[in-house]
């Protein structure tokens, strides 16, 4: 993002009411958990914020925060006053506030009768976003399938696009792409802090959430050097201060999510009631602890093994090799 770019999406998001966040199903667990940070800080913005996406599982749901507010897209209702014959009755019309009640003043053509009461109705219309980010979408056509006709197809509608490669149609005003990132929640971790936009707990650890499990838990092969900087930024924001980061809370969760539709693909956690220890750890670490080689050797055995040719003792897995 250059500063052109920046000043750009700043002076839309300071004048726009509302944004709506669309994410693209493709665009999987990482686009969705992109998604929600943006809607959470847009909302902390003090914008009126949506978001579409696909409805997640279970456990993707017991793994993010936002996702009750997925696709409640129903816009503002506005009122709109409707006069029939309007070209051969109305002049002109004004408004003014009495107090507490708005009058608006249908004035009359010069040379008709006004506008009579039973030309006028009243109905009610849906206001979409004024703005519309788009994550994870590759075309126009793409995202068309996704959100209604009447969200993207306006003259005023601005449509930014943040996917990690460039989309192979230009569809937006700004796009926002870096092949490098290993994750899409990577290049929002940059946006959001580019921009400046509100961080918190949830918001951190929405993205960090979507780095994590993108990158196979932090996988060498699925992970750049720009990805640990993001990851870390997060921490430093509150990510492992996060209310589901606890180990407690994710056992809860997963059971919850076995009960509901059987072992899901995010599922790490073994089913068993952690013990509670005062030490300090990483609450977002999942990896199982290796049992020290001295423990499984038998005390018995070990009492006469001075008598018998020396043990041969294999090191970790990754140097274990048997003919």
């Amino acid at each position: 993002m250059d500063d052109y770019q920046r000043k750009q999406i700043l002076d839309k998001l300071s004048t726009v009411q509302s944004v709506l966040i669309a994410v693209s199903p493709k665009s999987g667990f990482d686009g969705l958990a992109s998604g929600l940070a943006l809607y959470l800080s847009i909302k902390k913005f003090g914008k009126t914020a949506a978001i579409s996406a696909s409805e997640p599982t279970v456990n993707d749901a017991n793994n993010l925060y936002g996702v009750d507010k997925i696709n409640k897209l129903e816009g503002k209702e506005d009122l709109v006053v409707v006069i029939n014959d309007a070209i051969n009755t109305v002049d002109k019309v004004t408004y003014n506030l009495d107090g507490d009640e708005l009058k608006i003043k249908v004035h009359a053509l010069s040379d008709s009768q006004g506008v009579s009461p039973n030309s006028v109705s009243l109905q009610k219309a849906i206001s979409y976003p004024e703005t519309i980010i788009a994550i994870g979408f590759n075309s126009a056509g793409e995202m068309k399938n996704e959100i209604t006709h009447e969200q993207i197809n306006s003259s005023t509608r601005w449509i930014m696009s943040i996917n990690r490669d460039k989309p192979s149609e230009k569809f937006a005003q700004i796009e926002l792409s870096d092949p490098a990132a290993a994750t899409i929640s990577e290049l929002t971790t940059k946006i959001i802090t580019n921009l400046a936009l509100p961080f918190d707990e949830d918001i951190s650890f929405n993205l960090y959430s979507g780095i994590k499990i993108t990158t196979n838990m932090f996988s060498p092969k699925n992970t750049a050097p720009s990805t640990l900087e993001a990851a870390q930024h997060l921490i430093k924001l509150g990510a492992g201060s996060a209310s589901l980061a606890s180990p407690l809370r994710r056992i809860e969760a997963s059971e919850s999510g076995r009960s509901m539709q059987g072992t899901t693909s995010f599922d790490r956690t073994p089913s068993i009631k952690p013990q509670i220890s005062d030490e300090p750890h990483n609450p977002l670490y999942t990896e199982e602890q290796t049992t020290p080689l001295e423990e499984v050797e038998s005390k018995e055995a070990s009492k006469e093994s001075w008598l018998k040719p020396p043990k041969i003792y294999r090191g970790s897995k990754s140097f274990d090799r048997e003919s």
